[in-house]
């Protein structure tokens, strides 16, 4: 029956958890909750702080086809193991499907039952243990030292077990005693006792743990609104009236749910994969949001993020073209790293629909990246997109850029109308686009002069900037951003001068384009003597070659050498960017 139910402990909710009576609807957004939530939420518990009520949904059989539905997760690793499992409720006995408190619900179950994988810093983002902290949550019991979270009055922490080596009790370095929380299962109350015995607890510690058993196993703390028709729309009305009057999701979150709500396949699995391959295979850094945008771009009159955009009809007809666009975004992304692009060059993933647009809709997908009939549109895109890496059209007023660059492609757009494409357009139309979102301009002398001294190694322009000047290299050739005058010139001086020079050094006028293996030849070579072993007998043309002024190029003459060739860059970019 509908309504309020009551409250169940803990215990009863993880172990409806592990019987997989408790399911995640494809609608459902997936875990998104820090490390020190986790922490904060075990506080509240053991304050005996109300936690919010939840809502669930009971699904019967004549609503287990409705959606798919999926099991909490087991473990949790950043960029890795975020997505929740598919779980086939074909002859699965009625359950409990989560519309709200699924954060919560992961949290504890993560805590008592599994642990959370924290990545190490500064190390390789790769699926191995050996890059993350494998964390089980910890209970101070003894709690001498001050919290290093202030605002809690019970510390827990996520300890990998590199520290604890996942002893059921752990001593810290300030002889504080810090039980790990999935043990608690392995006690009952007079087992807590002895363990306290064993552990040499002191009477405050085993209070302290007793309480912590109490709040699992016996205070009912969960509470719960139950609703059981069975109508799978009003559950989806639910979800999004809960959740889009606040801040628990992002709008585009609740679009997520929306769309894939309509989808009759598993599409949460089908973008989630697809988006993992452009990230994980090519090295770029989307998200659902992206996926979502380009299918109103490709098909839809108004792609600003609204409601009503991703009706049923909508969805439907996407579902249908779902390969060919999931091939095109792929292929889209090889593309740019076949022009050296990755996330950290990118510096807006909306420069990538237009392009989505003309291969898309010219169908061009299985020619574009390697076809020499294509050599020509892979050459006006590339010089597009590094325009706008530098240019920055995708301001505030994103989507009124992207819908005027739809109209290069075609004059009066109208969805449902077969025609999205001028047929008469063979080439990327670069300078089309830049006219109709009204970004393009006369790039001029001053403006050069004050973007490039500001540019450095590690921004997106700088790779922009370096493959519009050097542009000869071979498709396919891996290049990289190398320094002229070495960083490391200036090891050797005083702190003062050296942070100075390290400034300028890392900035546009002292940048240049090199192949892989030329850069690593070039290494920390001082430039005069780089010069001189790689001229080849030419050396006023290899200078030009690179746009390095022919002047003394020792290190003494580093504030000559940077204004003449800011200059030559500068002479060089106007010529490029206005031509």
């Amino acid at each position: 029956m509908a309504g309020f139910q009551s409250p169940i402990t803990i215990n009863e909710a993880i172990q409806r958890i592990k019987n997989n009576e408790y399911l995640l609807p494809a609608f459902q957004r997936e875990y998104v909750w820090y490390p020190e939530q986790v922490e904060e939420l075990f506080d509240s518990l053991m304050r005996g702080y109300p936690i919010s009520s939840m809502l669930f949904w009971e699904v019967k059989d004549e609503s287990k086809g409705a959606w798919k539905f999926y099991k909490f997760l087991d473990y949790y690793r950043e960029s890795y193991h975020e997505h929740n499992e598919y779980f086939n409720t074909q002859n699965h006995k009625d359950f409990k499907a989560i519309l709200d408190g699924q954060q919560r619900l992961t949290s504890l179950y993560l805590a008592l039952f599994s642990h959370y994988d924290i990545h190490k810093s500064y190390r390789k983002w790769e699926d191995d243990d050996r890059f993350f902290d494998i964390c089980h949550l910890y209970f101070n019991l003894t709690q001498s030292q001050t919290p290093e979270n202030p605002n809690v009055k019970y510390e827990f922490l996520w300890l990998g077990k590199d520290e604890t080596k996942e002893q059921g009790i752990y001593t810290d370095k300030h002889q504080q005693k810090w039980f790990k929380c999935g043990d608690i299962y392995k006690y009952e109350t007079s087992r807590v006792r002895k363990l306290a015995k064993e552990g040499d607890l002191s009477e405050e510690e085993e209070e302290r743990l007793d309480l912590f058993h109490q709040k699992i196993f016996d205070t009912p703390i969960i509470n719960f609104y139950l609703e059981s028709e069975q109508n799978p729309d009003k559950a989806v009305n639910i979800f999004i009236r809960i959740n889009s009057g606040g801040e628990p999701l992002d709008y585009s979150d609740i679009l997520f749910s929306i769309a894939i709500a309509n989808w009759k396949t598993d599409a949460r699995t089908e973008i989630n994969d697809l988006v993992d391959r452009i990230n994980n295979e090519l090295r770029f850094d989307i998200d659902k949001d992206l996926i979502l945008k380009g299918f109103l771009f490709l098909y839809h009159n108004n792609i600003k993020f609204q409601i009503n955009s991703f009706d049923k009809d909508f969805i439907e007809f996407i579902e249908k073209k779902w390969e060919d666009i999931k091939n095109c975004f792929i292929e889209v992304f090889r593309l740019l790293r076949k022009f050296g692009l990755e996330a950290r060059t990118l510096s807006s993933n909306n420069a990538v629909l237009p392009i989505l647009y003309f291969i898309y809709h010219n169908n061009l997908t299985e020619q574009v990246v390697d076809s020499v009939t294509q050599k020509q549109n892979r050459e006006l895109i590339k010089t597009w997109l590094l325009r706008a890496i530098i240019l920055k059209p995708f301001g505030g007023s994103g989507d009124t850029v992207l819908t005027n660059m739809r109209k290069a492609f075609i004059k009066d757009f109208k969805q449902n109308n077969e025609k999205y494409f001028d047929e008469k357009l063979e080439l990327f139309p670069l300078k089309t686009i830049e006219q109709e979102a009204k970004y393009s301009q006369k790039i001029d002398k001053e403006y050069l002069e004050n973007i490039i001294v500001k540019v450095r190694k590690n921004n997106p322009e700088a790779f922009a900037f370096l493959s519009l000047l050097f542009k000869n290299f071979k498709e396919d050739i891996q290049t990289h951003i190398d320094h002229l005058h070495p960083i490391s010139a200036y090891k050797n001086k005083s702190k003062e001068e050296r942070k100075e020079y390290e400034y300028w050094a890392d900035t546009l006028p002292n940048l240049q384009l090199l192949e892989g293996g030329e850069n690593m030849s070039k290494s920390d070579i001082p430039l005069e003597k780089w010069v001189e072993k790689n001229c080849e007998n030419d050396r006023n043309k290899f200078l030009k070659e690179h746009f390095i002024p022919d002047i003394d190029l020792s290190l003494r003459n580093f504030d000559e050498f940077y204004d003449e060739r800011t200059k030559l860059l500068v002479q060089e970019l106007i010529k490029i960017l206005n031509s």
